[in-house]
């Protein structure tokens, strides 16, 4: 294999990894469960909207998170002394991107979900209408003027917008907007806020030299911790109600068997705030989140 081979084989596994990978499983879960509640409720199930709409979520994923390398770079929050720069490759600090190449990366990766999105809108009309919310949302999680993770506004902005991605992933499985797939979608989405609360814990102190305001900047250590603690507590409350008034089928129960394990990884997580504290507290959701897709699909048959 030639050097220059080498060499762009690196760069294209770097550029990859800059897009953490290891989150990818937000977006596939809400997806996957979407699917799943459609085939339960209706029985009909499209391979090509199921694979195009994980792609589409999964590069707003990546773009969300490529961009907020760019903003909390600019704004300072990301250095070599940062928590986050010692667990994962950093687009900037590490040298893969100039801060502009970054903020390139990022947008072209949203926009490319928005292509995907304009290919849907040829079978579901309202798809380009939540793809553009969706993208403003992205967006205003840290990009001016929004800035809304800055301003301790971004742990309720995560919880609505993976919220919508199950409702607007629903639409695109059945073409029915459904509150249903709503309030089935609040388990999911508290644990994906447990993830950047997890992240914020760890980096406070250095949030709180740069000005910027979050939850965990805010309250004290122990109210962050139950804060943390009930996030992850919450969906294995919501799963017995939602069974109850009809919203899930009854073999959901079984996914309580997973609280053990979940609030194990809680525990380590707040009583230690590891550098990887966010793809640890993620854990959660992949335990949670894929026992929630199976058992619900499983109710199919």
């Amino acid at each position: 294999m030639s050097k220059k081979i080498v060499v762009l084989m690196k760069k294209i596994y770097q550029m990859i990894l800059i897009t953490r990978p290891w989150g990818f499983i937000l977006p596939i879960v809400c997806t996957s469960f979407s699917f799943s509640l459609a085939y339960y409720i209706y029985r009909i199930f499209n391979i090509q909207f199921f694979i195009l709409t994980i792609l589409g979520t999964v590069l707003f994923n990546a773009s969300v998170d490529v961009l907020n390398d760019y903003f909390d770079y600019k704004k300072g929050l990301d250095s070599e002394n940062s928590g986050t720069v010692k667990y994962r490759l950093h687009p900037i600090v590490h040298g893969v991107l100039t801060p502009t190449n970054t903020l390139l990366y990022g947008l072209i990766l949203g926009m490319i979900g928005m292509a995907i999105a304009i290919y849907l809108t040829l079978f579901r009309f309202y798809a380009i209408i939540f793809a553009l919310i969706g993208f403003l949302m992205v967006y205003a999680y840290n990009g001016p003027p929004f800035s809304l993770k800055y301003r301790a506004l971004g742990e309720i902005e995560v919880f609505i917008t993976y919220s919508f991605i199950v409702v607007a992933s629903y639409y695109i499985a059945t073409g029915n907007i459904s509150i249903i797939s709503f309030l089935d979608s609040l388990p999911i989405a508290s644990i994906i806020t447990a993830i950047l609360v997890a992240n914020n814990m760890r980096d406070a102190n250095i949030d709180k030299l740069n000005k910027t305001e979050t939850l965990a900047t805010i309250f004290p250590d122990k109210i962050k911790k139950i804060y943390l603690f009930l996030l992850i507590i919450l969906p294995y409350s919501l799963i017995p109600l939602l069974i109850l008034f009809g919203y899930l089928p009854y073999l959901d129960i079984l996914v309580l068997l997973t609280l053990p394990l979940s609030i194990k990884i809680g525990k380590y997580v707040y009583t230690n705030l590891p550098a990887d504290s966010d793809p640890q507290t993620a854990k959660v959701l992949m335990i949670f989140g894929l026992t929630y897709v199976f058992l619900t699909l499983l109710s199919s048959f």
